[in-house]
């Protein structure tokens, strides 16, 4: 059905989150003309709807879906790259008309930046953002596509089958231009200058500007848990040691350990770290020279052991500790030391326990926080209040701290703008905030992946749409399903490979159909003894064919038996059977002579049985063969497929 819909309102800037896709806010009323010019059936639109965005006075066109109709009044929220595009500015006037477009089938786009090549799957990136924010597409829009923390801009340069497509529920095939080297572009800093570098490797008289990072790519080889020791000497200035196992880019406020303080010597431990590799920033607070390399991590042992011989004579007779510097000193000297001690020596008031030469330099610029326990000097005052009594806020909004560990702990944890890599899609995105779903709550899914495991696949097994997220729960269903389920029990006869039946000797229709009879045998004796007959039989004179593989058989055997010796065979088979047939519920083991096709699917059955190495029941074995028209190798497959393992 053609609608025909068109109407011009006035334009303003909608929300952020909004900019990177083609998605509109339209009034209300929109929605309500929309279904009048359907005849108001909700079933002649199609989805998604498509609009053409149409400056009033020239002919700039833009293309783009709706993201909600929760507008008022006669205005439309636009994405500010439309108004760029369309040349407008807020409260300027739009003509928005209904536009039905064919779904796309090819794209070509172009690379705008070389930093594109950060992106290691174009594919799941651009599925994934384009799926999320866009519903049209055009030539000559630029998409701009998020990956990471980073955005890249693509150049529409074709389409198919026309100019202007929609992408929504639509398998577009894309091909990528190399990226025009002719086209300007300044590599940043941090590109320029980020390297790789092993364990017990040493970096040495690094310089740093003022407020720069330098970063690593630190490699521990493997991936077994391991401790690092960090290690950085800082010869001149100030500058700050960051380390992360996920961000290539650690920053004072997006790492995972990091050692903030202005000490020269600096030593981070970082723990079980089970990664090929971690990401090393160096970040200066004020220009500085630093030295630094990584080594595997001492042992816990040792570490005591170290820490022992800082304190010479310790806890050891004959040696106390003065009251005044904590040295151990000889008992009989400590009238002598203390004496010195108390003239040159000054324990810190404030109760942390260092000690100063009076009057000294040191002494003088020896500082405590009296908002935390941070110790230092006068000359860390200003970088602790700025990284730690001061305020912050998270890129998300919604969290505010005083503290860069604290804000860095939380851009790690629950801030919806942490980056990680979807277990869905596999593209890096921001996680979003925690699912109000209770078992996306039980699966650990922020929104993105909880909309991104949303989408639905067809299930091989019973051609149902699943969601993604919920297709291992429903491959157990069918795993449960399959090994709950029964085949009735073969005939016990152990020649035969058919469904027994409900009869005296749980035999199948054909195997009991020769001992049938309709005299009265209450117990069983005429019954049992008309199989003493047959068995007696086969074990003499045989059946008389030559396929037959009955053990009990003097055909098969060729080794036809006396009366006597076949009665002595005969008679534990029949004292067998007589004890089975009384009990409730009877199950002989008997060996009967079948025909020549019962006898090659019994054959085909043991062989199948032996190549899957038992792990599937004979009757499934024979229920695979009959499916498969007796082709073992379908048979094995169907096996595997459908049947459950013992």
């Amino acid at each position: 059905m053609d609608i025909k819909w068109s109407k011009a309102y006035f334009a303003e800037a909608a929300p952020t989150t909004l900019n990177t896709g083609d998605k509109i806010v339209l009034p209300s009323s929109a929605l309500e003309e929309i279904l009048s010019a359907a005849n108001n059936n909700s079933e002649n639109l199609p989805s998604p709807l498509t609009f053409e965005l149409r400056h009033p006075h020239t002919r700039s066109i833009v293309y783009g879906g709706v993201k909600e109709f929760s507008g008022t009044g006669d205005t439309v929220q636009l994405p500010s790259w439309m108004m760029e595009s369309l040349q407008i500015e807020p409260m300027a006037r739009v003509v928005i008309k209904f536009k039905s477009l064919p779904k796309g089938t090819w794209a070509k786009l172009r690379p705008l930046s070389r930093n594109a090549t950060d992106i290691t799957d174009y594919r799941a990136a651009l599925e994934s953002h384009l799926r999320s924010h866009y519903n049209t597409m055009a030539t000559g829009q630029i998409l701009t596509c998020r990956y990471g923390s980073q955005s890249y801009p693509f150049l529409v340069t074709d389409l198919k089958p026309e100019s202007a497509v929609c992408i929504t529920d639509t398998d577009l095939e894309v091909d990528l231009e190399p990226f025009d080297q002719e086209q300007p572009h300044v590599m940043t800093q941090q590109q320029q200058q980020k390297t790789t570098i092993a364990l017990n490797e040493i970096v040495q008289s690094l310089t740093i500007e003022e407020d720069q990072y330098r970063y690593w790519e630190l490699q521990l080889g493997g991936g077994n848990q391991k401790n690092v020791d960090i290690q950085m000497t800082v010869e001149s200035g100030d500058a700050d040691l960051l380390v992360d196992t996920t961000e290539r880019r650690p920053t004072l406020d997006n790492h995972e350990w990091s050692d903030l303080s202005s000490n020269t010597y600096r030593s981070l431990t970082l723990p079980n770290i089970n990664a090929k590799s971690v990401f090393v920033g160096i970040h200066a607070h004020t220009s500085a020279v630093v030295n630094w390399k990584a080594i595997p991590s001492i042992s816990d042992d040792t570490m005591d052991t170290a820490e022992e011989q800082d304190e010479p004579h310790a806890h050891e007779e004959g040696y106390i500790q003065c009251d005044n510097c904590k040295a151990w000193i000889p008992e009989r000297s400590r009238m002598l030391h203390e004496n010195f001690c108390l003239r040159n020596n000054v324990l810190c008031s404030e109760g942390c326990g260092r000690v100063f030469k009076r009057g000294s330099t040191e002494l003088e610029n020896h500082w405590h926080c009296d908002k935390c326990d941070y110790v230092g000097t006068r000359d860390d005052i200003t970088k602790h209040d700025t990284y730690f009594h001061s305020t912050k806020t998270c890129i998300c909004n919604n969290f505010t701290t005083q503290s860069y560990k604290r804000l860095a702990q939380h851009r790690h944890t629950e801030c919806p703008e942490k980056l990680i890599t979807c277990r869905y899609c596999h593209n890096l995105v921001p996680q979003g905030v925690q699912s109000m779903d209770a078992r996306d709550r039980l699966l650990n899914l922020h929104s993105h992946e909880s909309y991104c495991g949303s989408r639905t696949i067809t299930c091989q097994k019973c051609k149902r749409q699943i969601p993604i997220k919920d297709i291992q729960v429903h491959a157990k269903v069918h795993e449960v399903q399959r090994q709950n389920q029964q085949l009735p029990s073969l005939c016990c006869n152990h020649n035969c490979i058919r469904p027994r039946a409900n009869n005296k000797l749980k035999l199948c229709q054909y195997c009991f159909g020769p001992f049938w009879v309709t005299d009265d045998d209450p117990k069983n004796v005429k019954l049992i003894q008309r199989v003493a007959r047959k068995l007696h039989s086969q074990l003499t004179v045989g059946c008389g064919h030559s396929y037959c593989r009955n053990k009990y058989c003097a055909t098969s055997t060729q080794k036809p038996q006396e009366a006597n010796t076949a009665a002595t065979t005969l008679i534990p088979m029949i004292q067998g059977l007589q004890r089975q047939m009384m009990l409730p519920n009877p199950n002989p083991e008997l060996y009967l002579c079948v025909d020549e096709s019962t006898t090659r699917k019994r054959f085909l059955a043991e062989m199948l049985e032996d190549g899957t190495e038992h792990k599937y029941d004979i009757a499934w074995c024979a229920k695979a063969l009959e499916t498969e028209d007796e082709d073992l190798e379908r048979a094995r497959h169907w096996l595997d497929a459908n049947a459950p393992r013992q």
